[in-house]
C-alpha cells in the first residue's frame, strides 16, 4: 500500500502538476531527485537554482534496520562555469561539497582458542569534503524538466571507527537525476 501511495505522489509531481503550470516558463528553481557520490554519500536530493549561476544542493538519507543505522547528510554549493539554454539546458559546473555519515552495525568476533563467537557493535563516523567538476543536462518531458548529472573530483575526509581515527583522500565520482518544478 505504501508503494502505491508513493507511486501516485511521484506521478502527480511528474505529470499532473507541471501540466497545470505556465508552459512559457522554461526555468524551474527547485529540483528533487536522487544523488549519489562514491565513496561517502547518496540519497534523496533537493536542489535550488534561484541564485543562478550559483546553485545549492542538500542530500540526505536515514536507514534503520533493527539495531543497524546508516544515516547521511551532505550539502554542496556549485558555480555554473558554462550554461546553455535552448530546448535543453546544459550546465558545466564546479562544486564544493561536504558530508557526514554515521553507521552503527553488529560485528561478530571469532575466538579460535575457545571456539566461540560474540557480538560487538561497531560505530563508524565519516566526515568528508571535496571539489568536483560536473555536467548536467535538463530537458523537457511532459511539461516539466528532468535533469541528469555526472561529476568527478578529489575528496578528503576523516574516518572515526570505535576509538580509532584516520584521515583519507579519495577520487570522487557521482551521478544523479532530478525533476525540476
Amino acid at each position: 500500500m505504501k508503494i502505491i501511495i508513493l507511486f501516485v505522489v511521484i506521478m502527480s509531481v511528474v505529470i499532473i502538476f507541471p501540466s497545470l503550470a505556465d508552459e512559457t516558463n522554461k526555468e524551474r528553481n527547485w529540483g528533487i531527485g536522487v544523488q549519489g557520490n562514491y565513496p561517502l554519500w547518496g540519497g534523496i536530493s533537493v536542489r535550488y537554482y534561484g541564485l543562478s549561476p550559483i546553485y545549492l544542493q542538500a542530500v540526505g538519507r536515514s536507514i534503520w534496520n533493527g539495531n543497524d543505522r546508516d544515516n547521511m547528510i551532505g550539502s554542496g554549493i556549485s558555480y555554473a562555469v558554462f550554461e546553455y539554454k535552448k530546448k535543453t539546458i546544459t550546465r558545466l559546473y564546479i562544486s564544493l561539497e561536504g558530508g557526514l555519515r554515521y553507521e552503527k552495525f553488529p560485528n561478530w568476533i571469532w575466538i579460535p582458542e575457545t571456539q566461540t563467537t560474540y557480538e560487538t557493535t561497531t560505530k563508524k563516523t565519516t566526515y568528508g569534503g571535496g571539489l568536483t567538476f560536473g555536467i548536467e543536462i535538463a530537458f523537457n518531458v511532459f511539461g516539466t524538466q528532468i535533469g541528469f548529472n555526472t561529476e568527478f573530483g578529489q575528496g578528503f575526509g576523516k574516518i572515526e571507527e570505535d576509538k580509532n581515527s584516520r584521515t583519507t583522500a579519495s577520487f570522487l565520482l557521482g551521478a544523479g537525476g532530478h525533476i525540476y518544478f
